[in-house]
C-alpha cells in the first residue's frame, strides 16, 4: 500500500533523513534524538505523576529558526522610506519647485540612493551581511538634510520613523543606539546651520523632544519584535510537531490493514486511510447519507438501515467495539468488524470521533467452516451414542448388575456417555445460526423446582447444599425446555465450581412486568476480566482451566442466547474467591402481535 508523503517541504529536504530536534539546552555531539518520556495523559492506566514529565518533541531545525532577516524583507522598507520621499517631492513640487534643486535636499536623494545601492550590493549572506545596518542609518542622515529643507514643514520629520522601525525590529540590541544618534543628528542639523545654540527653554525642548521620542519608540518596538519573534518561533515548533504528528498519523493509518476514520465534531473526515476507500466502494458508499447500500448484518442478508450502520452510529456519540457486518453485494461479501471511539483532549474537550473497520474475512470464513464442521461431526457421533445409551439403559434394567459385579464399571460407562451426549447437544445448539424458541405458557416455578431436584444427587455427592427460593406459580411466555436448559447449566456451573461446605441458592421471583431468576453460589468467583468475555462461545475462565474442569466452553453462551431469544438479558456480578451471582431476566409477555402459540 503506497504511503502518502507529507506536503511540507521540511519533509523532503533529506530522504530518509531523521530531523534535528529541538532542546532547550545545547545538544550534545552526535544526539540526533533526545531521550523523551510519554506524558501520563497518553496511558490510560498510568496515574499522573506528581511532576509534569519533559516531552521532547523533534522537529525540523529550520521550524525552531527566529523571524527571518532577510534582503527581501528590508527592499521592503527601503521602498516604504522611498515611497514617502516621492511623496515628500511631489508636495514640494506644487508649493515651492526651486527647492527641488536645494543643496541639503540634493544631498538627501544622494543618500537615500547611495543607501539603497548598498542594499542590493550586500549579499544575502556571509560576514559582509551585518553592513545592512548602515542602510537605515544613511537614511536616518538623509532625513536630517530633508528636514534641514523644509523647516516650515515639520511632518518631514517623520520620515525617521521607517529607517528607526527598521532598526529597532531588524537588529540586535547593538543595534539600538543608532536610531538615538541618528535622531540626534537630525536635530542638531539646524543649530549647525544657526551656528548657534538655543537660548530659550522652549528652544532646548524642541532640541530633545525628537531624541527621546525616538528613544521610547526604539525600545519599546525593539522588545516587540523580540516577544514577535519568540511567539514566532513558539509557533514554528507548534506548526512543525503538529504537521509531524499529522505525517506520523497518515503514514500509520496507511500501514494497518483496517478502514481509518477520523471525524471533527462537525462531521467532517479529516483523516481517512487508503483501506476506507475501498471498504466504501465495496459497501456502495454514499455521502449524503453516510452509508453503504450493501451493508448487510450476521447473517449476511439483512440489509442494515443507515442509521445502524458505523458510521452513524459513530456521530451520534456511540462507542462501541468487535460490532460485526458484511459488506459488498451477495457473493462478493467482506466480513468487517467495526469499532468507534470518541477523542477528547486532556481538558474534556471533544474533538471528533474515530472509526476503525477490520477486514476479518478469512477468520469469519474460517469460524464458519469450523462451526459447520462441528455441526457435522455432532450429527454423526450422536447417532452412535443414542444407541449404546439405549443398550446400556436395557443392561441396566435386563440384567442384575450388582449380582454381576458389574454395577460400578456400567455405571461409569453410562455416566460418561450421557455427559457426551450432553456435551454434543450443547454443540449441537451453539451451532444454530437463530436459537429457536417455541413460545407457550409456562410455569417457571415449577421449572426450577424441577431442575433444583435434578442437581439434588450431584449436589449431594459434591458437599454443595443447594436451597430454592420459589414463589407457587410465576407464569411467563416462554419455551419450557428451553428456560429448563438454562437453569440446569446455571445451577450444574454453580455446584461444579463450589468447594465443598458451600453452598448454592436459586431465587425466583416477579413483578407486574418481568420474572427474575438468580442463581447465587459461594464457589470460586470469576475475575474481571474473564467476566467480560464469559458468555463467548468455546470460553473458559482462568480458574477453571487451573483446576481442570471438564467441559467446553459453551454452556453460558448457549444460556445467553436462550435468554435473548426470548427478549431477556443476562448479568453476573462475581468477585474472585467470593463466589458468583448470575441474574436472568425475562419478560412475562413476549413482545409480539397476536396470542402465544402454543406447542
Amino acid at each position: 500500500m503506497a504511503q502518502r508523503q507529507p506536503q511540507d517541504p521540511r519533509f523532503r529536504e533529506r530522504a530518509g533523513a531523521q530531523p534535528r530536534p529541538v532542546q532547550a539546552r545545547p545538544a550534545q555531539p552526535g544526539a540526533d534524538r533526545p531521550q523523551s518520556t510519554q506524558p501520563a495523559a497518553a496511558r490510560p492506566d498510568a496515574a499522573r505523576p506528581s511532576a509534569t514529565p519533559v516531552v521532547g518533541i523533534t522537529v525540523p531545525a529550520a521550524a525552531a529558526a527566529p523571524l527571518p532577516r532577510t534582503n527581501h524583507l528590508f527592499a521592503g522598507a527601503q521602498f516604504a522610506f522611498i515611497a514617502s520621499i516621492v511623496m515628500l517631492g511631489g508636495y514640494i513640487g506644487l508649493t515651492s519647485t526651486w527647492t527641488l534643486l536645494a543643496p541639503d535636499f540634493l544631498i538627501g536623494l544622494s543618500l537615500t540612493a547611495a543607501a539603497t545601492s548598498l542594499l542590493f550590493a550586500v549579499p544575502p549572506s556571509g560576514a559582509l551581511r551585518g553592513l545592512l545596518v548602515l542602510v537605515p542609518t544613511i537614511d536616518m542622515l538623509a532625513v536630517g538634510f530633508f528636514r534641514d529643507t523644509l523647516p516650515n514643514l515639520p511632518t518631514s520629520g517623520l520620515l525617521l520613523v521607517i529607517p528607526v522601525l527598521w532598526l529597532a525590529g531588524g537588529f540586535g540590541v547593538s543595534a539600538l543606539p543608532v536610531p538615538v544618534f541618528g535622531a540626534i543628528f537630525v536635530s542638531l542639523v539646524p543649530v549647525a546651520r544657526a551656528g548657534a545654540w538655543p537660548t530659550t527653554p522652549g528652544g532646548w525642548g524642541a532640541l530633545c523632544i525628537l531624541p527621546a521620542l525616538v528613544l521610547i519608540m526604539t525600545v519599546t518596538v525593539h522588545l516587540a519584535a523580540r516577544q514577535l519573534r519568540a511567539h514566532e518561533g513558539r509557533a514554528r515548533i507548534a506548526l512543525a510537531a503538529a504537521t509531524e504528528a499529522a505525517a506520523v498519523a497518515t503514514t500509520v493509518s496507511e500501514s494497518v490493514d483496517a478502514a481509518v476514520v477520523f471525524f471533527r465534531p462537525d462531521g467532517s473526515a479529516a483523516l481517512r486511510n487508503q483501506a476506507t476507500y475501498e471498504q466504501a466502494a465495496l459497501a456502495g458508499f454514499d455521502p449524503k447519507t453516510r452509508s453503504g447500500v450493501h451493508v448487510y448484518g450476521m447473517d449476511r442478508t439483512t440489509r442494515l438501515r443507515p442509521e445502524q450502520q458505523v458510521i452513524n452510529r459513530a456521530l451520534r456519540g456511540e462507542s462501541f467495539r468487535g460490532e460485526l457486518y458484511w459488506v459488498g453485494e451477495p457473493g462478493d461479501q467482506r466480513a468487517i468488524i467495526g469499532n468507534a471511539r470518541q477523542v477528547h483532549s486532556e481538558d474534556g474537550t471533544f474533538l471528533g470521533t474515530i472509526t476503525v473497520g477490520h477486514d476479518v474475512t478469512d477468520l469469519a470464513n474460517a469460524v464458519a467452516l469450523r462451526e459447520a464442521f462441528l455441526i457435522d461431526v455432532s450429527h454423526e457421533l450422536r447417532t452412535p451414542l443414542t444407541s449404546m445409551i439405549g443398550y446400556l439403559d436395557l443392561l441396566t434394567e435386563g440384567h442384575d448388575l450388582k449380582g454381576l459385579g458389574l454395577e460400578r464399571e456400567v455405571a461409569t460407562i453410562q455416566r460418561n456417555a450421557e455427559q457426551l451426549y450432553a456435551i454434543i447437544g450443547d454443540l449441537l445448539a451453539a451451532g444454530d445460526a437463530e436459537m429457536r424458541v417455541r413460545i407457550a405458557l409456562t410455569d417457571l416455578g415449577d421449572i426450577a423446582r424441577e431442575s433444583v431436584a435434578a442437581i439434588l444427587p450431584r449436589a449431594s455427592d459434591a458437599g454443595v447444599a443447594v436451597r430454592a427460593e420459589v414463589p407457587p406459580h410465576v407464569e411467563l411466555e416462554g419455551d419450557g425446555s428451553r428456560l429448563r436448559q438454562v437453569l440446569d447449566n446455571l445451577l450444574s456451573n454453580a455446584v461444579k465450581y463450589t468447594p465443598r461446605g458451600g453452598r448454592v441458592v436459586l431465587t425466583v421471583s416477579a413483578d407486574d412486568d418481568t420474572s427474575t431468576v438468580t442463581v447465587a453460589d459461594t464457589g470460586i468467583g470469576i475475575s474481571p476480566d474473564d467476566q467480560r468475555q464469559l458468555f463467548d462461545r468455546f470460553f473458559r475462565a482462568r480458574e477453571v482451566r487451573d483446576e481442570a474442569q471438564p467441559g467446553v466452553g459453551l454452556g453460558l453462551s448457549i444460556v445467553k442466547s436462550i435468554t435473548e431469544a426470548h427478549h431477556g438479558w443476562i448479568a453476573v456480578s462475581s468477585r474472585p474467591g467470593r463466589g458468583s451471582t448470575f441474574t436472568v431476566t425475562l419478560p412475562l409477555r413476549q413482545p409480539r402481535a397476536g396470542t402465544p402459540a402454543t406447542a
